[in-house]
């Protein structure tokens, strides 16, 4: 009778703990990933993509609002306005909206049969005619900025050829490109001070004249693939040159043109040149699929996933398993973790550790029906408890996330700097980079194995606890100290054995992590191990053979 007792409240405690693991599993809020669901919760009502190419729709940057579109998979329902407004203005297609400055410039190129077709801005000044005519049209400007951008030409390059060699097409048309922006007033005003103050200390300071130069080449990684109207989208929102060299570069690091299209059309939407770039500089394709899925749930969506600079979780075995019953609660909780993730994976954590007390107290309760603690509050039961609790969440959320605790045996590295073919020279500019990732991975083994030494510990003090318990005389206690030795010696066996265990995996490629992971298993048990027997055993030891004599 009392061992069924014993049976039902040991199932008792673990269908108890069980159901908390899965209300914790069911929380959408994760470590070092975002849950699609809360990526899309976190879009519910902000502008979707079809809202952003109306609003550049409506200013008639035609080109901008159809790559928005048409990226989103949308342009259908914008598709007849586009023809309407090009049927209405034919001269707006070859920049691609409503440029007046543009057009002035373009009316004075001879007409051509694909002088009205949409190109590349580039393309339009790769002729050195073009770019006279716009180095004309643009010597009648009173603007300060503009006449710097040209005063520019005479510069004496680094990276670039001059402009006055038979190579210097690219910098001319770069230099021509940003003056007709600064005419048409498209730069910020933290932008305006930041190029003004490189241009004047270019002169002095090669790593100013670098600086500017790399600017130029973002200019034409951007004016060799689109047109006039989307070229001066993508400037109105840089705040400094560096930050508009960065995203060129992310840019041109993406692995298809669709990719590009969309890291453009995710920009437009958020607004935010720098936080694309940060999330994507160096990114695989899994994580630019990523920035797809958030770019097509809206500019919240976006903002969130780029805020978190996770990439989005995709579901373990543990998590395909309990998906039946945590996906209806994922969905539920989805817009409040989208609104709080903080508290939501404070909430996660703290479940899964009030989870596994139970499940392991329950667990363990079916082998060991006697107490073996003065009572369950005291010091060393609880701290076994919280340990154990530990332990029992850890491997919950190594179930639960185990990509984020995988070291990547390759790591990302920063996008490539850019790179621009001219006619006769190629220049590249070459950094040295070092890319420091954090090794989740072996962090988390590390505490795996510390925590389980530490119960280990535990336990042992326990076992200590119960001998100087017992009313026996002392050389009784000195036996049953000596009966225990072994157990004493645990903390070692335990430490060996997840070395070998340890080196068994990273062999077979199971586990990614580093070998310092490994040896520290049995560091850790070599220095409990220590402690437990020369602070503590050894002390009452000693004292045990003093009261033998004594008696």
């Amino acid at each position: 009778m009392k061992f069924l007792v014993n049976l039902a409240v040991s199932a008792a405690r673990m269908g108890v703990g069980a159901a908390l693991l899965i209300l914790a599993a069911g929380i959408p809020a994760y470590f070092f990933e975002c849950d699609r669901r809360t990526v899309a919760a976190a879009g519910e009502g902000t502008p979707s993509p079809l809202d952003i190419a109306g609003i550049y729709l409506d200013a008639s940057k035609i080109s901008t609002a159809s790559l928005i579109a048409k990226e989103s998979g949308t342009f259908g329902e914008i598709s007849e306005a586009v023809e309407k407004q090009y049927s209405a203005h034919p001269q707006w297609v070859a920049a691609g909206g409503n440029e007046p400055f543009f057009e002035a410039y373009y009316s004075s190129v001879p007409e051509t049969p694909a002088r009205m077709s949409p190109a590349p801005l580039y393309s339009v000044l790769a002729a050195s005619d073009s770019r006279k005519k716009l180095l004309d049209f643009l010597a009648q400007a009173d603007s300060g900025l503009v006449k710097k951008f040209i005063s520019m030409r005479g510069m004496n390059p680094a990276i670039f050829p001059p402009v006055y060699s038979s190579a210097g097409a690219p910098l001319e048309a770069a230099l021509l490109i940003n003056a007709l922006m600064a005419q048409a007033g498209d730069f910020d005003r933290r932008f305006l001070l930041d190029i003004a103050s490189i241009m004047d200390l270019s002169e002095k300071s090669p790593e100013k004249k670098e600086e500017f130069e790399k600017y130029c080449l973002a200019t034409l990684a951007f004016a060799k693939g689109y047109d006039w109207t989307i070229v001066r989208s993508i400037f109105s929102h840089f705040s400094s040159a560096g930050e508009a060299y960065g995203f060129a570069r992310v840019y041109e690091s993406a692995p298809t043109r669709d990719y590009k299209n969309v890291l453009l059309a995710g920009m437009f939407e958020c607004g935010s040149p720098s936080m694309c770039s940060r999330y994507l500089d160096g990114a695989d394709p899994r994580r630019w699929e990523d920035f797809r899925y958030a770019f097509l749930h809206g500019e919240g969506a976006l903002a969130f996933l780029l805020e978190s600079g996770s990439p989005i979780y995709s579901d373990s075995a543990f998590a395909r398993f309990l998906s039946p019953v945590c996906s209806p609660i994922k969905e539920a909780l989805a817009p409040y973790v989208a609104k709080f993730p903080a508290a939501a994976l404070s909430a996660k954590v703290a479940l899964a550790v009030i989870g596994g007390y139970f499940f392991i107290r329950g667990f363990l309760r079916i082998f060991q029906p006697e107490r073996d603690t003065p009572s369950w509050h005291s010091p060393l039961a609880l701290a076994r408890g919280l340990l154990e609790a530990l332990a029992a969440a850890l491997v919950f959320f190594l179930l639960a996330e185990p990509n984020a605790f995988a070291a990547n045996s390759v790591e990302n590295a920063p996008a490539p700097e850019l790179r621009f073919a001219f006619e006769k020279v190629i220049n590249t500019i070459g950094e040295e980079t070092m890319n420091f990732e954090t090794d989740t991975a072996t962090i988390a083994a590390v505490a795996l194995f510390f925590v389980l030494q530490l119960t280990v510990y535990v336990f042992c003090l326990i076992r200590l606890s119960m001998i100087k318990r017992i009313k026996a005389p002392a050389k009784l206690k000195m036996q049953l100290l000596e009966n225990e030795e072994t157990l004493f010696d645990l903390g070692l066996y335990i430490g060996l054995g997840g070395t070998v265990f340890s080196l068994i995996l990273l062999t077979m490629g199971i586990v990614t992590a580093s070998l310092m992971a490994a040896y520290a298993s049995t560091l850790f048990g070599i220095l409990f191990t220590a402690l437990v027997k020369t602070m503590h055993v050894r002390r009452y030891k000693r004292r045990l053979l003093l009261e033998a004599a004594s008696e």
